[in-house]
Parts: structure tokens; C-alpha cells; sequence
């Protein structure tokens, strides 16, 4: 009774509210309310026909939940666009039956003022999946029709023949994926080619439900407020703001982009959740059982990292930065799951730590576009690719980042500290000097004379160890502890790819380093470097090795 009192209230007290990116200033529909738009349905089990008690069911605004029935009633927000239910870890993802993609929101218009029945009929699974997969898809940005054909030609076919190859030998099995925002890239003609190539996607007997996620660049700058700019997304995709459960897992995918103006082709945005959308997550939260004994996926597509002021970089301080981290930190482990950065890295919340003792961990995964399709590079020097979690339980038992049209165990670039860059401009960049490209300076590192230098895009400081292994002797190496470019890829975006701005030299500290046993690494023999990254929860190991320097451009051209 205390439960549904709470939830009349909150009702109450959000009426009216503002949609996600949006406010009373902007409202679509200036129309004054003439009464109340009610929600009601039932949530049944498919075969029993029985109604389903206790799905939370939202309006994208409030909660509340089924009775012993199944049946639910919810007094919609004005700017209510769906009403969905929040997927029970206990039955299947519901699928739509033309596209497979995840179909657990109302398609019909709401009507203003009257009453909408939409009712759900869930199938239930044999078992709850505690084990499952979730691919992370950060950035397929399809601007051009070239893009996406880049984006079905190369991208799709590696997770469909990854997850096919691994199920077959027992792994990476019950799998589900989400992109994590810019599906599209300011030019609304791709979001049917985008939808259409992510739908039907067949694994094996199976599909690939793949959840999705706005980015900045998803957001219709054509549209004169920020809610309609949501519109192309929510009517292929669904509510922008949703979650659900897979075994011990809850996942939430938020909207946190929050747009100012249209300028041009783009909006203007901070990063960040809106109060209604902070309440809203909050009574999301507040529905999960048992939260200490749970896991939980925030996904979004700005990064949280270390925060930031009137910045679309980071989320903003004052736009519920701290209290997102909070709220996270009540489950056993979290992770953020982010995208937008067309960089990977991984961010340890060190003073946000969760009721199993760890600390919420960010993953900023880059592009599956990479450097926005100009090559096979993410603007750090990252290939293209995506990233695929083991969840056993309530942790995550391993990861890995996966490389497009590379095998898994392609974790790491060695280079020669010593080397010279030069390409067909003639502009030459070296790890201790750096070096000029179109009028732009780059910078390197002293330090690195005489060294292996390696980069490994998926590492963090804390839970990888790097060594270079020479004739039985182990050598410790070092991770830089300053920013640095990957002079190699500068090179190439400046010498190969006509690139004239500083985006293409992004310097960051996933690199590692030693010196050459012999003064000289191109001249030392018989040497490995090994790199082991330990799961933080699990504790599993995963080793890497390479043996040979990467000494030209070959693999960073688009194939």
C-alpha cells in the first residue's frame, strides 16, 4: 500500500513535467490539458494466460506497477509518447515480428485525454538466463549511404561471425547488444537503413535483439525543440529512456544529452540527465529487488569520467553527475557503459564504490565507425570494433575488446620508440619529438627514446600488467603517466588521409613502456611483450601477446 501511495505521488508531482531534452517553453502541443490521459492494460503470461503481478510499467515519467492480475493504470504525462513495461528477468525479450528488434513499448498513438488500453503478452523462458552476453556498440555514425554500407559489410558480419564462432564452442551464449548513441550522423535519411540493417539479425537459430540508445548527433536539428528532435528515434526505436532485466542484471539506457539550441545541422548540448529524467531513474531504481545482490548497466552515450561544468565532454556536475554515481553504488557491481568519444578508455570511480566492494567502472568504448568511416582507426589509433561482457551471476566474468576483421586476441600495437613516421606529404613524426602536420603540432615524449612503446587500447591502470619477455628474462614495463599521441596513426591521418585539424592526434595514456634491453629495439631478438588483464570481480586472467613492430600504415586504411 505504502508502494502504490508513493507512486500515486510521484505521479502527481511529475504531471505536467517536461519530456526527456525538453521543457514547457518548447512544448510541441501548447494545447492546455482538458482532463486525464489514462493508461491501462494488462501483462499476461503468453502461455498460461495468466496476468503477470508486479512489471513496473512507466509512461516515460512515472511508475507503477501490475497487480495480482497483471493489470495496470497509469495517468499519463501530457508529453507521454509510449507506455512501456520494464522486461522481468524471467521472461523472453519481447522481439518485434517483422524487424526482431526489442519491442516492449505501446505502437499506438496515445490518445490525449481519453483512455489507451495496450496490453502485453510476455513468453516466459525455460530458466532465467544468469549467464548472458551483452555486445556494446559504441558509434556506428552512418552519414552516407557509404557508411552504412561500410557499417553492414564490415561491422555486422564480425559480431554476427564472432558470437556464431564463440556459441559454438559454449561461449558468449544468450547474447543481447546495444549501441551506445549516433546511430546516425545529422542526416535523418539513414535511420531506416540504419534500422534495417540491424534488424533480423540471426545468430545461429537465434536473433540478435539489439536495444539502442540516442546520441548527440541522433538528435533532429531540423525540428525546432529538442522533444520532437527525439521523434525519428522513437518511432523506429522505441522510448529513449527505458530498461530491463537479464538474470541478476538490470540495464538501464538513458538519453543524456541534453540540448540547448539548434545551430545548422547540429544541436547545441551539455551532458547530463534533466530532473524528471534523474526522478525517473530514481523510481526505475527504486522498483529493483534485492539491489546488493544484483549487477547493473548504465548505458548512455556521454561520458560520466571525472565530471564537468556547462560541457558536453563529460556530464555535467549540476545535471545529476553525483547523484547517477550514488544511485549506482547501491547494486553488488556497476558499470557504465558509454560511447561518444570515438576514442576507448576505461574510467575507474574510485570514490564510488558498490556493496561488493568494487568501484563503479566506466567503459568509453570507441567507434565502430571509428574516425567517423575515413579508415580503420579511432582517432587515438584504436581500430574500429565493439566490446562483448560475459555476465555470470551478478558480475562480470570477463571482456574483451574486439576488433573489427581481427581476432580476439588482436589487443595491442608494439612500436619501436626510436622509429620515424614519414608518409607521401612528407610530414615525419617520431615518439620522442612528435612532430608538424598541416600546421599542427604534435607532441611526443623524451622518455620514449630507446624504448618499446606499446599501445592497448583496452587497459586501465589498475587491473592490467605488462611485461617484455626476452629469453626467459621478465621485464616489468611502465604505463605513461601523461598523455600521449600514437605517432604512427598521426602520421597516417595526416599524411594519408588529408586531415587538417587537430581531432586526429587525440593523446591519451593507454601506453606502455621499457628500455630496449640493448639500446636498441629494432636490433633485439628472440623478445615477446605479454599483457594480462585480470577481470576486476572475477578475478579471471586474460593474457596477450605480439611479437613483431607495427612499422607502417598496414591494416589503417578502410578496407
Amino acid at each position: 500500500m505504502l508502494r502504490k501511495f508513493y507512486y500515486l505521488f510521484l505521479t502527481v508531482a511529475l504531471l505536467g513535467g517536461a519530456a526527456c531534452s525538453s521543457s514547457d517553453s518548447d512544448d510541441s502541443d501548447p494545447t492546455p490539458p482538458e482532463g486525464e490521459t489514462v493508461l491501462v492494460g494488462q501483462i499476461s503470461d503468453a502461455t498460461t494466460g495468466k496476468g503477470i503481478a508486479g512489471v513496473p510499467v512507466t509512461d516515460g515519467y512515472t511508475f507503477t506497477t501490475t497487480d495480482a492480475d497483471g493489470n495496470y493504470r497509469l495517468v499519463a504525462n501530457r508529453y507521454c509518447r509510449n507506455v512501456y513495461y520494464v522486461t522481468p528477468a524471467n521472461y523472453k525479450v519481447a522481439l518485434d515480428p517483422s524487424s526482431k528488434l526489442p519491442l516492449f513499448y505501446s505502437t499506438s498513438t496515445i490518445q490525449r485525454y481519453k483512455e489507451n488500453r495496450n496490453d502485453f503478452k510476455l513468453e516466459p523462458l525455460p530458466s532465467v538466463e544468469e549467464n548472458f552476453t551483452l555486445v556494446a556498440i559504441g558509434d556506428p555514425q552512418c552519414k552516407t549511404d557509404d557508411d552504412v554500407t561500410r557499417w553492414e559489410t564490415e561491422t555486422i558480419p564480425d559480431i554476427k561471425s564472432t558470437l556464431k564462432s564463440a556459441q559454438e564452442e559454449g561461449r558468449w551464449t544468450n547474447a543481447y547488444a546495444v549501441t551506445l548513441g549516433d546511430i546516425t550522423f545529422d542526416n535523418t535519411v539513414q535511420w531506416d537503413p540504419m534500422k534495417k540493417s540491424m534488424s533480423n539479425m540471426q545468430i545461429g537459430t537465434d536473433y540478435l535483439p539489439i536495444f539502442n540508445c540516442m546520441g548527440n548527433h541522433d538528435h533532429d536539428a531540423s525540428q525546432s525543440t529538442p522533444y520532437a528532435a527525439q521523434l525519428n528515434y522513437v518511432q523506429r526505436f522505441g522510448p529513449a529512456d527505458y530498461s530491463f532485466n537479464r538474470g541478476k542484471a538490470h540495464i538501464v539506457v538513458m538519453d543524456n544529452v541534453v540540448c540547448t539550441r539548434s545551430t545548422g545541422s547540429t544541436w547545441n548540448y551539455e551532458a547530463g540527465l534533466l530532473d524528471q529524467q534523474y526522478n525517473w531513474l530514481k523510481a526505475d531504481l527504486d522498483l529493483v529487488e534485492n539491489k546488493a545482490d544484483k549487477i547493473i548497466f548504465f548505458c548512455a552515450h556521454i561520458p560520466f569520467r571525472n565530471g564537468g561544468k556547462n560541457t558536453g565532454s563529460n556530464v555535467n556536475e549540476d545535471k545529476h553527475y553525483a547523484d547517477v554515481l550514488n544511485l549506482l553504488t547501491q547494486f553488488k557491481e556497476a558499470h557504465i557503459m558509454i560511447g561518444h568519444t570515438h576514442y576507448p578508455q576505461n574510467y575507474i570511480h574510485t570514490k564510488y564504490v558498490c556493496q561488493g566492494g568494487k568501484p563503479v567502472y566506466e567503459h568509453v568504448h570507441g567507434g565502430a565507425c571509428g574516425a567517423w568511416w575515413s579508415s580503420n582507426l579511432n582517432v587515438d589509433g584504436a581500430p574500429n570494433g565493439y566490446s562483448i561482457y560475459e555476465i555470470k551471476g551478478n558480475v562480470v566474468d570477463n571482456w574483451v575488446a574486439k576488433s573489427t576483421g581481427r581476432p580476439e586476441t588482436y589487443q595491442m600495437r608494439v612500436y619501436d620508440g626510436n622509429a620515424t613516421y614519414t608518409g607521401s606529404k612528407e610530414y615525419s613524426y617520431t615518439w620522442t619529438g612528435g612532430g608538424t602536420g598541416a600546421g599542427i603540432k604534435t607532441n611526443g615524449n623524451a622518455a620514449l627514446k630507446d624504448c618499446f612503446v606499446v599501445s592497448i587500447w583496452n587497459d586501465d591502470p589498475q587491473n592490467w600488467k605488462v611485461e617484455l619477455v626476452q629469453n626467459g628474462v621478465v621485464t616489468p614495463m611502465s604505463r605513461i603517466s601523461s598523455n600521449i599521441a600514437d605517432m604512427c596513426a598521426v602520421s597516417f591521418f595526416f599524411n594519408e588521409c588529408g586531415k587538417t585539424t587537430t581531432t586526429w592526434n587525440k593523446a591519451l595514456q593507454h601506453y606502455w613502456y621499457v628500455k630496449a634491453p640493448g639500446g636498441n629495439p629494432s636490433t633485439e631478438k628472440d623478445w615477446v611483450v605479454r599483457a594480462t588483464q585480470t577481470i576486476p570481480a572475477s578475478g579471471k586472467t586474460n593474457v596477450y601477446e605480439a611479437a613483431a613492430f607495427q612499422t607502417d600504415f598496414s591494416g589503417f586504411a578502410a578496407n
